[in-house]
């Protein structure tokens, strides 16, 4: 399975290591330059495009038309939201999946806008409390 990851930082490079381990092949686009370096020497196995992930230009070049899975793990909502409405609307990936930083914009985050999962941890972790009682 194809996955473009858009944001680098700590969960978007934990993710492209778990998911190259599975033998799936990466791209992570990062935005900031100095860590763009970085992620391409932490993460060789991974292609790392340098740029927004919010302009098709760089989703084009990050081979976003032939990705199976778009995954928008940066830490703006606004960003994650435009990233899964661009994949899904204009791109038509199969499959689409935001990181919720603010639990007060999970609502925003729905298969209209173009989001099949959104991760809210709020809401995870709330289940998993409420679970173990």
């Amino acid at each position: 399975m194809r996955v473009i990851i858009v944001g680098g930082g700590k969960l978007g490079e934990g993710l492209a290591r778990l998911l190259m381990s599975e033998g799936h092949p990466i791209t992570v686009i990062e935005s900031r330059s100095d860590h763009a370096a970085v992620l391409r020497h932490d993460l060789p196995a991974a292609v790392v495009v340098m740029g927004n992930g919010t302009d098709p230009d760089v989703l084009e070049a990050a081979g976003i038309r032939r990705t199976d899975l778009v995954a928008a793990v940066t830490g703006a909502d606004e960003t994650n939201l435009v990233v899964t409405s661009l994949a899904r609307q204009e791109f038509n990936v199969h499959r689409v999946i935001a990181r919720v930083n603010n639990p007060k914009n999970a609502w925003l985050f729905t298969p209209e806008m173009g989001c099949d999962v959104a991760v809210n941890q709020a809401e995870v972790m709330a289940k998993l409390i409420i679970e173990g009682m």
